[in-house]
């Protein structure tokens, strides 16, 4: 399967972040191959292009491009990038891709993602992938990442799982494919640390009506109530046993404060017409509080006005 030392990949879920990591690895030597629905004629005939924040273009001139998942093949990994709606997918999509020694890694945000894979695939090395990467589909078949310096993501692996040894690997891979990777001893407190941001800032911006962070940020009153979902999802992570520093939530405020006028990952899928990931970016964080004993009325009426 793999070329040399180069795993072969496929990209289930091939939108603006997961066709972002598969273009990358491609053009490092990878065989990658995508899934693609909607954009499969566009691929097909004029390639896949990620155009970078600062100018440079990557191009695909040939890529593997299928609509029918059996023609991929069982693969070394498989990138998952669905939006979580669309997790009822996994049983038909994944089988045909999955071998016994598949690594799987999901790019995608809030809790449940890697427990999912874990039930339908116990046996699998399993990765989570944190992404802090922003791109969004420009055309069918051009990625645009417009955060400085291209951010990063943070890789980790469940406790007890054989991800752990394959870390390295998607490490090096990673790296010497330009997406910038940093390593975390604990899975569980990176995806509550994440959780301090999306939470407010994928929340409260659609809640207003689909603006940007900046909005947020610069509002008296929104300001505040960001600042207090942060601290309710950070004191439920202390209560998980999954310690985060009180000083975290001034340094994502700081780092919200220089964003500009983001569009949040929800913003931009509410804008679109698709259906919010509420259950994995708030609802689920909300069940998990409150079975640790804690309150959280700012999320509890938030995840109220996502559902409505």
């Amino acid at each position: 399967m793999a070329t040399a030392d180069k795993a072969s990949i496929g990209i289930i879920g091939s939108g603006a972040l997961g066709s972002y990591f598969g273009i990358r690895l491609a053009a490092s030597g990878h065989p990658v191959g995508f899934l693609l629905r909607s954009d499969y004629s566009a691929a097909k005939e004029n390639g896949l292009r990620l155009t970078l924040a600062n100018g440079e273009e990557i191009r695909l001139e040939k890529p593997n491009v299928v609509k029918d998942v059996t023609e991929l093949g069982v693969r070394d990994w498989v990138l998952i990038g669905l939006k979580t709606t669309r997790n009822y997918l996994f049983e038909e999509l994944l089988p045909p891709v999955v071998g016994p020694d598949t690594v799987l890694i999901t790019i995608q945000n809030g809790l449940g993602n890697v427990e999912a894979l874990q039930r339908l695939f116990p046996d699998n090395p399993v990765i989570g992938a944190l992404c802090q990467i922003g791109v969004n589909r420009k055309e069918p078949g051009h990625v645009r990442s417009f955060v400085p310096k291209d951010g990063f993501v943070q890789i980790g692996a469940p406790e007890g799982n054989r991800g752990k040894d394959h870390l390295d690997a998607c490490q090096r891979a990673f790296e010497a494919a330009g997406i910038h990777t940093k390593r975390t001893a604990s899975l569980g407190e990176a995806l509550w640390r994440k959780l301090m941001w999306n939470v407010p800032f994928n929340g409260l911006t659609v809640q207003i009506g689909g603006k940007g962070t900046d909005v947020v940020c610069e509002d008296p009153d929104l300001r505040q109530r960001a600042i207090a979902l942060m601290e309710e999802i950070r004191t439920a992570a202390n209560a998980l046993g999954y310690t985060i520093e009180p000083e975290y939530t001034d340094k994502l405020m700081g780092f919200t404060d220089k964003l500009g006028a983001y569009m949040s990952s929800s913003v931009l899928d509410w804008k679109a017409g698709r259906r919010l990931e509420v259950d994995a970016i708030f609802r689920k964080p909300l069940e998990a509080g409150k079975a640790a004993g804690m309150n959280m009325p700012e999320l509890e009426k938030l995840v109220d006005q996502l559902s409505s």
